[in-house]
C-alpha cells in the first residue's frame, strides 16, 4: 500500500503583497507631503539672513528653516534662536520678521554687566559656536543702556538679544517681545554649502 503524496502548501494570495505595496506607497506619499503640509500651516518656513546681528550663529546670506512644531509642545527656552513677527513692536519697519536669541523669560530681572548677562542677579552663560557670548551696553538704548540698568520681563513676554550685540536691533531698543509674536525656532541651515548644519 502506497502513502498518498500530500497536497502542496498553498501560497499566500497575491493580493496580500499588493496590499502591502499600496500601504508602502501611501506611507511614502504621506511622508513626502508632510513638509508641504507643514509649510501650508506655517510650521516650516525658509528664511534668509539679511544682516550680521546674529553673527556668528547666523551670518548674512545664510538660508535656514524655521520650525514651529517645538513650541506647540513646550514654551521657548533661554538660548533658543527664535523667529518672530515685529507687529506691534516699536520699530520703524513694521510687519517684518526678525531672528534673535532668547535671553530673558517672563518675570526675570535682567542686567548686562561687563559683557555678562545677569538673570535675577546671577550670571548666565549663553553660547554660540565661538564660545560664550559677550554682551554690549550701547549707552543710548531705552533698555540696558548701562550696567546699572535693570529690566523686569513682564508676564507673557520675552527679552531677546542678537549675538552680535554691537550691531543688533533687539529688545534693548524696542522692548519686550509678546509671546504671540513668536513664529518658531531656527532649526536647520541649508545654505551656503560650507555652513550647512544646525545653528548654535
Amino acid at each position: 500500500m502506497t502513502t498518498p503524496t500530500p497536497p502542496p502548501v498553498p501560497l499566500a494570495p497575491l493580493r496580500v503583497n499588493g496590499s502591502r505595496r499600496k500601504l508602502f506607497l501611501i506611507l511614502l506619499l504621506l511622508i513626502g507631503s508632510l513638509p508641504i503640509l507643514l509649510r501650508l500651516a506655517g510650521l516650516l518656513c525658509p528664511y534668509k539672513i539679511p544682516t550680521s546681528a546674529m553673527t556668528p550663529a547666523m551670518s548674512p546670506g545664510d538660508h535656514f528653516f524655521m520650525e514651529g512644531i517645538t513650541y506647540l509642545f513646550r514654551k521657548p527656552h533661554r538660548g533658543d534662536i527664535i523667529v518672530f513677527k515685529t507687529e506691534g513692536l516699536n520699530l520703524p519697519t513694521k510687519d517684518t520678521t526678525f531672528i534673535k536669541r532668547l535671553a530673558g523669560l517672563p518675570g526675570e530681572r535682567l542686567r548686562l554687566v561687563d559683557g555678562k548677562l545677569l538673570v535675577n542677579d546671577a550670571p548666565v552663560s549663553l553660547r554660540n559656536a565661538t564660545g560664550e557670548i559677550n554682551y554690549t551696553n550701547m549707552g543710548r538704548t531705552p533698555f540696558l543702556a548701562s550696567s546699572n540698568d535693570i529690566v523686569t520681563v513682564p508676564a507673557g513676554h520675552y527679552f531677546v538679544l542678537g549675538d552680535n550685540t554691537g550691531n543688533s536691533m533687539d529688545s534693548r531698543y524696542w522692548g519686550f517681545l509678546p509671546a504671540r509674536n513668536i513664529k518658531g525656532r531656527a532649526s536647520f541651515r541649508y545654505a551656503p554649502p560650507d555652513r550647512i548644519g544646525f545653528p548654535e
